[in-house]
């Protein structure tokens, strides 16, 4: 099930050099529905929310038609973070970060 799995995409056109991965245009969200329960179907619609857009701006999108690379969440995982740490009072409360290992539209 995909529903609720968080996401990371690249749309266009152009070639993308893997040189300049990071400045492809990265784009992140929320799954929160699907057509298809077969993610190999080549019409697999999701309809997403993105982060950089209100809630209420969510878009069904193709998959295999709107982007060339569609990163879904396999596992997330909590990480610890170097700095940043805060202090509170004498003692130090470590951070923790979410951090997604992915799988491409191929491994869905």
């Amino acid at each position: 099930m995909v529903v609720g799995k968080r996401f990371l995409c690249v749309s266009g056109e152009e070639p993308l050099e893997p040189a300049h991965i990071a400045s492809w245009s990265w784009r992140a969200g929320v799954i929160r529905a699907v057509t298809h329960h077969d993610y190999d179907n080549p019409e697999l619609t999701v309809y997403v929310e993105f982060d950089d857009l209100e809630w209420d701006k969510r878009e069904w999108v193709k998959v295999y038609e709107d982007f060339q690379i569609f990163l879904l969440e396999h596992q997330l995982v909590w990480v610890k973070r170097k700095e940043g740490a805060q202090l509170q009072g004498t003692k130090a409360k470590q951070i923790q970060w979410p951090a997604l290992v992915s799988h491409s539209s191929q491994d869905l």
